[in-house]
């Protein structure tokens, strides 16, 4: 990477950062309308775009937010805790990323019981019903298997490397790739791993799974941070790599060619629709039950398309 474009980088993640820094302590100045806000981490550039695009919102809508996260992805113990110390301060609504999509009616009837409405963003909750933002997980996975169909002319093996199936953004990831590929291709999926969540796999884990297959010619990673360390591993390998979150460093891997195809997950403006969706719900505003928000599939043919509107809209 050329000099600018590691200091446009680091100047990017200094400005994610400062927006993000002390949220566990910290309210907006106006505090008359407050989201508790609990987000799955806050060790990725994807997390604190989210709190970004969440705070910049509350700002423009007159509301705050109180944002929480657990140190990992993993924490699902420590996220529930976090929760209810949020139903504790009597926050006016709940905003979360469930870590476990399978574990949160307890506190959404507590949250009922209390009048505190509940929305999940960015991750589906499978065991209550409340509103959703964010993007449609299988279609993503879906338009993955597509491009990933095309690049290997419909025949040959891939692997599949996921995030915590208890999340149900994963899951609905993986569902959405392999049924194309199962629908429409010769294409063989020869191994599915599973339990990464938003974190790296190691040298070792990647070496073995390549001794064991070593004609893979595909990986699907459910979130660009496990991409980017399996890039890293694997330079010089003709693999193609497909992954989910429109990062910077991401994006950039796109450009110089270590990842084939980025489905274009903005954590801004996941955190920023989820403010204004909660807001409209105060006012009272007539809304669909799920925001779903659009996707474009990112590779070296568009990628500097991409950029080039992403930086006139911002």
């Amino acid at each position: 990477m050329k000099k600018t474009g590691i200091l446009f980088l680091g100047v990017l993640c200094m400005v994610l950062l400062a927006g993000c820094s002390n949220r566990q302590e910290t309210v907006s100045k106006n505090d008359a309308y407050v989201i508790g806000v609990v987000t799955k981490s806050r060790d990725s550039e994807y997390w604190m775009s989210v709190c970004s695009g969440m705070e910049k919102a509350a700002d423009e809508e007159g509301v705050s937010v109180l944002i929480v996260s657990p140190d990992t992805e993993t924490d699902a113990v420590l996220q529930k805790k976090m929760i209810q110390d949020l139903l504790d301060k009597k926050v006016d609504a709940l905003a979360v990323s469930p870590i476990d999509s399978y574990s949160n009616a307890d506190y959404i009837k507590k949250a009922n019981e209390m009048g505190i409405p509940v929305f999940a963003y960015d991750t589906q909750i499978a065991d209550a019903e409340v509103p959703y933002i964010g993007i449609d997980n299988e279609k993503t996975g879906w338009e993955l298997g597509k491009y990933m169909a095309k690049q290997l002319h419909n025949k040959g093996k891939v692997g599949i490397i996921s995030g915590d199936l208890k999340q149900m953004a994963h899951a609905g990831r993986i569902k959405g790739f392999e049924e194309y590929i199962q629908k429409n291709t010769d294409i063989q999926v020869a191994f599915v791993e599973s339990g990464y969540s938003n974190l790296q796999m190691s040298e070792r884990e990647i070496t073995r799974l390549m001794n064991e297959n070593p004609d893979i010619s595909g990986i699907l990673a459910t979130s660009a941070v496990t991409a980017l360390g399996i890039m890293e591993y694997m330079k010089g390998s003709p693999v193609a790599i497909v992954t989910v979150d429109a990062q910077e460093d991401a994006i950039e891997a796109v450009k110089n060619g270590g990842i084939a195809a980025l489905a274009s997950q903005s954590g801004y403006e996941i955190g920023e629709e989820t403010v204004r969706y909660i807001v409209n719900h105060k006012k009272g505003s007539d809304q669909e039950d799920q925001k779903i928000l659009p996707v474009e599939v990112i590779t070296n043919e568009n990628v500097e398309d991409y950029q080039k509107i992403k930086e006139t809209s911002s």
